[in-house]
């Protein structure tokens, strides 16, 4: 569809370069890079940003998992836009399901897709970030362009985003004004993450023979099921910027053999959260419909251990109308010639949760691939193009570019 009158792209738009983001896109895909061995591929990005002139430092917690920050434009001149991706992937576990090598980055035949591992998340839109440092390398902007790339977001981003923002906490970064995250968004934007708990609730019993079980037995599996039975449900609270919570028992353990009545039983809680809930109006309503299931029993007995791996995050959001979301609302009409949606999806968490913790503007924008975490993982190259060309018009109008 094209642009309405009065709503064309800017020039910048035009300058991205399909060839260019396939070719770096595609020497990504191709460097191993499974969480915790994050090294080789942040060489060839420092190698890539060299042969190109781009400045950047390196900064890690471990020296094995390094993260690359680089800059054109002067950040003392008006704002700082950050585009954060991370390059760690999962494991291949199915690699006799893959057509292609999945270490291998490779085009199809008839040039519309990349296919290996990473592909979709999210070594092409780094892809796509590094050729953008390139195309406004030389641009005058009012402030600057970044790319946080990173180790470690699929393991728990320690090592990766949020030890760039303890630099930056600290002073030895610059604090960016505004933060892209390439992750899928079907080219919606998301300016909001849905939160996290952990919560494990220990159901106590009384073990005995099998043979006294209805005597001097109480069967910790039995209670604890009637537990799980009055959590695992659809929650109907709704956000519009998120879509509903959710609620998973996702790990149970209970008993030692089969000839003891099992005399205690572990579940374990993964609560997401919607704006407007915290960590205590969960778990008080895990309280309420724990007690609402044994109500009468009283050998029902429990404990819960909040937040176990101290991991919680509360859902975050930036506002509709931060400048951010304006630009890229305004970027997709543009582009796109079509009204942009928000991304209210069954999706998981991004590193841009973490951005928005330290009061920072940030905005999910990239396409939907295929495959990710599994076999034949691919992205399109039509989106990958139209994710740069949705990028150089934001930035530009971020940024003043001309």
């Amino acid at each position: 569809m094209a642009s309405a009158p009065g709503t064309q792209a800017s020039s910048w738009v035009e300058r991205v370069s399909r060839p260019a983001i396939v070719e770096v896109a595609r020497q990504l895909v191709s460097i191993p890079s499974v969480s915790g061995d994050e090294a080789a591929v942040m060489a060839f990005v420092q190698e890539w940003l060299d042969a190109r002139g781009i400045a950047y430092v390196v900064t890690a917690n471990d020296p094995a998992r390094p993260n690359v920050i680089a800059t054109v434009g002067d950040p003392t001149s008006g704002p700082v836009i950050a585009m954060n991706g991370h390059l760690d992937t999962v494991p291949v576990s199915d690699a006799t399901s893959w057509r292609t090598d999945p270490f291998e980055g490779v085009v199809s035949d008839d040039g519309s897709r990349l296919y290996g591992r990473g592909a979709s998340d999210m070594k092409s839109s780094v892809g796509v970030m590094m050729t953008m440092l390139e195309l406004f390398r030389d641009a005058e902007m009012d402030g600057a362009l970044q790319a946080h790339i990173v180790s470690d977001e699929e393991v728990g981003a320690r090592f990766g985003t949020l030890h760039v923002l303890d630099e930056i906490e600290a002073g030895r970064l610059v604090r960016p004004d505004y933060v892209f995250i390439g992750e899928g968004s079907e080219f919606k934007v998301r300016n909001a993450e849905r939160g996290g708990l952990a919560i494990n609730v220990r159901f106590i019993g009384k073990a005995s023979h099998t043979a006294a079980a209805r005597v001097t037995g109480v069967n910790a599996i039995a209670k604890a099921a009637n537990g799980i039975l009055a959590l695992e449900e659809h929650l109907e609270q709704f956000h519009p910027s998120v879509g509903h919570p959710v609620i998973s028992i996702n790990t149970i353990s209970g008993g030692v053999a089969h000839n003891v009545v099992p005399g205690e039983c572990t579940f374990s809680i993964d609560r997401r959260l919607i704006p407007g809930e915290t960590k205590e109006s969960v778990v008080e309503e895990v309280r309420a419909k724990l007690d609402a299931a044994g109500a009468g029993d009283p050998e029902y007995r429990y404990e819960l251990e909040v937040d176990p791996d101290r991991g919680y995050i509360a859902a975050n959001i930036t506002p509709e109308d931060s400048p951010l979301v304006r630009a890229f609302q305004e970027s997709v009409r543009r582009v796109r010639g079509r009204e942009t949606e928000f991304f209210v999806q069954w999706a998981g968490m991004t590193d841009g949760r973490f951005y928005r913790q330290h009061g920072i503007d940030t905005v999910g924008m990239g396409p939907r691939g295929e495959g990710a975490h599994g076999a034949n993982e691919s992205i399109a190259i039509d989106d990958l193009e139209m994710e740069g060309k949705i990028y150089a018009e934001t930035i530009a109008r971020l940024l003043n570019a001309r």
